[in-house]
């Protein structure tokens, strides 16, 4: 089975996104094995993250941002008033109203 190469762009986003979770931990003065064990992770699923490889699981992701104290963080993804698709489909949902 071959699988299509990651996409460019959302492959930077996720290393990006692992580069922050990374920082965040270290300010935390966590390694990665501690950090791993506070999530209830392995050890290379952390590796993972943090290098923006696009098969970690969000429900790790979620589990890692817990032990760091920065699960609402994940409360900002796709937030409906920063959608432009949304808000354009409301206005025009509500404009029908009438």
């Amino acid at each position: 089975m071959s699988t299509a190469p990651f996409p460019i762009l959302p492959g930077n986003k996720l290393v990006a996104l692992g580069e922050r979770i990374a920082l965040a931990r270290r300010a935390r003065a966590m390694n990665q094995r501690d950090l791993a064990f506070l999530a209830g992770v392995g050890a290379n699923s952390i590796v993972a993250l943090e290098k923006g490889r696009p098969g970690v699981s969000i429900g790790a992701l979620a589990r890692v941002l817990d032990a760091m104290d920065l699960l609402s963080e994940l409360d900002h993804l796709v937030e409906p008033q920063r959608d432009p698709a949304l808000t354009q489909f409301a206005t025009s949902r509500l404009g029908s109203r009438k």
